[in-house]
């Protein structure tokens, strides 16, 4: 299945294991394109839990046919991503435009969308088969 040509932009404010968990929920309920886009330009620490919500939404994202890429980030996130070998799920680019361009090496133009205000189906469960 081929990826949409949309993506949509994030914001990280700050990387407690909280605050990306909610960011994680957001994504889950209200993402209707399987590519996000999460700059982390003002995250100074990213705890290793959070981390690892951050990877189970990029594998989940993956799975649907995205990514998540993240933007912005300090030295202390690169350093931990690198450490961690996370670093192909969460590839790190220095700011947005960077990894649409990044987007892009596939030919299409993308283009941002806004996450849906109300529930959406991108990540619906699918009813099991009768028996």
């Amino acid at each position: 299945m081929p990826r949409p040509a949309q993506y949509h932009l994030l914001t990280l404010p700050d990387g407690s294991w909280e605050t990306v968990s909610y960011l994680a929920s957001v994504i889950r309920c209200r993402a209707t394109t399987p590519t996000v886009i999460v700059d982390v330009s003002a995250v100074e620490r990213l705890t290793i839990d959070a981390l690892a919500v951050l990877v189970r939404k990029a594998m989940r994202l993956r799975s649907a046919g995205g990514e998540l890429l993240l933007t912005g980030p300090g030295p202390a996130i690169r350093k931990v991503i690198e450490r961690t070998g996370t670093g192909p799920l969460l590839p790190v680019f220095p700011g947005c435009p960077a990894a649409v361009r990044a987007l892009a090496d596939d030919g299409r133009a993308w283009q941002r969308v806004e996450l849906t205000a109300g529930r959406s189906d991108l990540f619906a469960e699918s009813p099991p088969p009768p028996p």
